[in-house]
């Protein structure tokens, strides 16, 4: 058996990790560190699987970037590596933890197991409602990012508990939350009221295929399990990391297995994968902007926001560049009709603000007026070019469409949604050809109503000089 600070110092030297990085993962002085490191002392009994939990985490990561797996093995004598085929990774932390937490017991005996006080169990004749809510946001507590693996529907009353959860936090946490949704409510816009309704989460759905339990995973941090009889109803919840783990494991292997609905999408995830490039081949499309409008921006404005984006976003300025020029083609033939809300084209012309692929941007007064004359003069060389103004937005708002920009061709959709603050979150792909169906149908209907005008170019014109005119006047009055 391993002595702790064999263990311990066996970890430093094979990693090379230096006693003040430790002390700082862990919050600890580095003169305690020097002292487990020497065996003079062993850390406290009280907070060793916190601190082991902490070292584990650490050294996998550095094992595994520095590919010393081999050198583990060999080092600890370890020859069973079925625990690393489905994750590495956090196989691997697993099996470090359970190392040290042998070796400070094999150095320390009147430690205690860990027992399953880390495991909570809850039996209730009634609605676990009011437990749940409560183990979500102690296990949450005070987290910047929050990823979500649940095997239940969307429209269940669980999805319900959970979105709540994640109405309720900061308006700086990012909440991941990847549910299931039935097939045979695929083509019903509920689901995007509900995705509208929740703004501020990021939801990303796949095709249920029948499970019947019910999960919730806090990726890397907890675990519960529910279930709800008619006569009574279970909870049960942990933090330790074998379990975890093992469920873990066993979840992310089934929604990796599982069709797509709605994708989320990072813009550095977009820009490696070449999505746009490949949306934009087609040659028909509709769009729908809720919020500023984007297109058909003069090739100055444009430069002026790619010269503006950080140095250490250049992802960001390769993909700008690219859509600048896709664009630019684009628009010289294509078939496209343009739906604005009036709400939003007023609002853009007020603030000036819009998103730009992915960038925020604020155009100035002058800017403003070259990028509406830029659209008359495209529209002018291209017949195929339509533009719509929805004059009423409340048959968007009941489909749940009203917080969206929507990118749409024959075959591919995207949209981009806008939280309440006007904050972009992740790009939404969507996969799944029935809701694919239905949207693009919608809105075609919306765009054939009362509810929407569609303005010839010399119309659309004397409707931009009326609108700059009078928000000219409103900001020389300021």
């Amino acid at each position: 058996m391993w002595q702790y600070r064999q263990a311990f110092k066996t970890l430093i030297d094979l990693t090379n990790t230096k006693l003040s990085t430790i002390a700082f993962s862990l919050g600890y002085d580095i003169s305690y560190i020097s002292k487990w490191n020497s065996g003079r002392k062993l850390p406290s009994s009280k907070n060793i699987y916190t601190i082991n939990r902490k070292l584990s985490s650490l050294f996998a990561k550095v094992i595994i970037e520095e590919d010393k797996l081999e050198d583990f093995f060999t080092a600890f004598k370890i020859n069973n590596k079925d625990v690393l085929k489905s994750d590495p990774r956090k196989g691997l932390e697993v099996l470090i933890y359970k190392l040290l937490n042998e070796a400070y017991m094999d150095s320390n005996q009147e430690l205690p197991m860990e027992t399953v006080s880390n495991t909570n169990f809850i039996f209730k004749n009634s609605s676990i409602d009011k437990d749940l809510r409560e183990a979500l946001e102690k296990i949450i507590g005070k987290k910047k990012k929050v990823d979500i693996w649940a095997t239940f529907d969307i429209n269940s009353h669980f999805a319900q508990v959970l979105m709540q959860i994640g109405k309720n936090l900061n308006k700086d946490v990012e909440f991941n939350l990847h549910l299931l949704c039935k097939k045979k409510n695929l083509d019903k816009l509920d689901i995007l009221k509900k995705i509208t309704d929740n703004s501020g989460i990021n939801i990303e759905l796949y095709e249920d295929p029948g499970i019947g339990y019910d999960i919730i995973l806090i990726r890397e941090t907890a675990y519960l399990i529910l279930r709800q009889e008619e006569d009574f109803s279970l909870l049960t919840h942990g933090e330790e990391l074998d379990t975890l783990f093992e469920i873990s494991s066993y979840i992310m292997g089934l929604f990796k297995g599982l069709n797509k609905v709605i994708a989320l999408s990072q813009s550095e995830e977009l820009e490696k994968s070449n999505y746009r490039k490949y949306f934009y081949s087609d040659n028909e499309f509709l769009f729908l902007s809720n919020y500023g409008f984007e297109f058909l921006l003069p090739n100055p404005i444009i430069d002026r926001i790619i010269n503006e984006i950080d140095k250490d976003k250049d992802f960001k300025k390769k993909e700008v560049q690219g859509i600048k020029l896709l664009w630019e083609e684009l628009f010289a033939d294509a078939e496209i009709n343009f739906l604005a809300t009036r709400t939003g084209l007023l609002k853009y012309f007020e603030t000036g603000e819009i998103f730009y692929c992915s960038l925020r941007a604020k155009l100035s007064t002058e800017e403003i007026q070259a990028h509406l004359n830029n659209i008359i003069s495209v529209m002018k060389k291209n017949n195929n070019i339509n533009f719509y103004i929805i004059k009423d937005n409340r048959p968007l708002q009941a489909m749940g469409l009203d917080k969206f920009n929507f990118f749409i061709n024959e075959n591919n959709m995207f949209f981009k949604k806008i939280n309440g603050d006007g904050d972009l979150t992740s790009t939404s792909i969507v996969t799944d050809v029935k809701i694919h169906n239905k949207i693009h149908h919608s809105l075609e209907e919306i765009m054939d109503s009362d509810f929407s005008q569609k303005y010839e170019v010399d119309d659309l014109e004397k409707l931009f000089h009326k609108y700059v005119h009078v928000f000219k006047k409103m900001s020389h009055k300021d």
